[in-house]
């Protein structure tokens, strides 16, 4: 960990290695349970997946879009508290035009630096105070568009004994 004068620096390494875990562990962990259930000794394609892949973004029931959202946020609150930071910086890097954009500034004589010191403290503040800032939100509404669009990726028409192997290698790909 890096401070400066009790602050906080997150570098473009560190971000880079935060996103990376996010990836490959936080996501790909999302992603499994999705798709799959264990019955036995095999894994099973999931109801959720089928009914998110037949129905498409914009034509979702509303019983699949509530049974979507109690998923991902089952999901989000079984997250252990490393996993939950991690994922708040994916979130902010995927997110950070717009965090950017209503970001409010009104002093018009602000320099580079100065407006980075507040932009940042914005940012800080999102993750250390996640439901007063919106950022559980945001998340959540991320991790249910992640895994709509993963889900529209795949080719459910036909569930067969490939099934699970297309999915597996789609979601390898969707966690580079």
């Amino acid at each position: 960990m890096i401070t400066i004068d009790d602050q906080l620096l997150v570098t473009d390494e560190m971000n880079v290695i935060v996103i990376e875990y996010t990836k490959k562990i936080v996501l790909k962990k999302l992603l499994m349970a999705f798709s799959f259930e264990s019955k036995g000794h095999s894994q099973v394609v999931t109801d959720l997946i089928q009914s998110v892949n037949y129905y498409g973004m914009d034509t979702i029931p509303p019983e699949i879009e509530l049974e979507l959202s109690a998923y991902v946020w089952s999901f989000f609150t079984a997250l252990k508290k490393e996993e939950r930071t991690a994922l708040y910086f994916w979130i902010l890097n995927k997110n950070y035009l717009c965090y950017l954009d209503e970001f409010e500034y009104n002093d018009n004589t602000f320099n580079e630096s100065e407006f980075d010191r507040k932009f940042g403290r914005e940012l800080a503040f999102k993750i250390y105070e996640p439901n007063d800032s919106g950022l559980i939100q945001d998340s959540i509404h991320s991790l249910k568009n992640y895994v709509i669009n993963f889900a529209m990726e795949l080719d459910l028409s036909l569930v067969d004994e490939y099934t699970s192997e297309q999915i597996l290698e789609e979601i390898d790909n969707y966690c580079l």
